[in-house]
């Protein structure tokens, strides 16, 4: 192939293919000249936002003038803030227990947080030292700060009554059989519930007849036992007995130590052989052991 030859292969157009390359050419000159010319016909003043400012100045100093013209406290309540004027609050020596809701509010606390801290007091709570002030989660770091130099705190004396209180339970002693819950609870150690559960055993036993019964109450261990032995006494003369040859099948199975097997020995030797003669005399019962009988023996008897 000529060189001719190639370049006319490669160089040489349709009708068609003329035209669309004529009217890119046009298009481009077009945009050429536009961008040649436009900076000619478009503006390049720059926008004034001086009166637009002026214009936000002026809301924000209107927004300003009607918040402090609402009282304090009804910010506090609508916004939450715990940040009064300190400036214009009414500040002297004061005690935070039991103090006047007035006086809180003459120190600049709102009904909100005022109510916050009656609440606390109606559950018992008190303000032992100023840290206590502080840990009220609505006095702000900043509240607490302009009047923490006010807080007058009297000596607290309820350490001492606790330890007081403590010595008087420690000389406190009760006999078990006889005992209801309100002297039992003054025992050291021992509080409302394992009164309760004391007493409760002490009816299915019939009474106590030693002391180290308690360990077999729900939930009482050693250690407890040890910290109140020598504040409690046993009268066995209390102790409920229960006789061999009237007792029901009923009655005996309620004895926490008289399962219902051992108990239907009971009734049936009885009505086999007559009445007992002795307690011993349960000893010929098939399952019935010396661990057992030590421990029934006291609770029964014959007559």
């Amino acid at each position: 192939m000529g060189f001719k030859n190639f370049l006319r292969e490669y160089f040489t157009f349709s009708r068609t293919q003329r035209n669309g390359v004529y009217i890119l050419l046009f298009v481009i000159l077009a945009l050429m000249l536009y961008l040649s010319f436009s900076d000619r016909f478009l503006s390049h003043d720059k926008t004034d936002f001086s009166q637009f400012d002026k214009d936000i100045t002026q809301f924000e100093a209107e927004q300003k003038q009607r918040i402090d013209s609402v009282p304090l406290e009804v910010r506090d309540n609508f916004a939450g803030s715990n940040s009064p004027d300190v400036e214009n609050e009414e500040r002297s020596p004061f005690n935070p227990n039991n103090l006047p809701d007035e006086d809180w509010k003459r120190m600049g606390l709102s009904d909100k947080q005022v109510k916050v801290i009656k609440n606390y007091e109606s559950k018992g709570g008190k303000f032992r030292s100023k840290e206590d002030v502080k840990k009220m989660y609505c006095i702000t770091p900043e509240l607490y700060a302009s009047l923490e130099q006010y807080i007058r705190i009297p000596a607290d004396t309820s350490h001492q009554h606790e330890m007081y209180k403590k010595f008087e339970k420690e000389k406190i002693s009760a006999e078990l059989n006889s005992a209801d819950t309100v002297e039992l609870d003054k025992l050291k150690g021992i509080g409302f519930a394992y009164a309760k559960r004391i007493i409760k055993y002490r009816d299915l036993l019939g009474g106590f007849v030693k002391k180290e019964q308690l360990l077999e109450v729900y939930g009482f261990d050693k250690e407890r036992y040890d910290g109140l032995a020598e504040q409690i006494t046993v009268d066995i003369q209390k102790v409920k007995l229960l006789d061999l040859n009237t007792v029901t099948l009923d009655e005996l199975k309620k004895h926490p130590y008289i399962k219902y097997n051992i108990a239907n020995l009971i009734v049936n030797y009885r009505k086999q052989h007559g009445n007992y003669r002795t307690v011993e005399d349960i000893k010929k019962l098939n399952l019935m052991n010396e661990e057992l009988f030590t421990k029934l023996a006291p609770y029964l008897k014959v007559e």
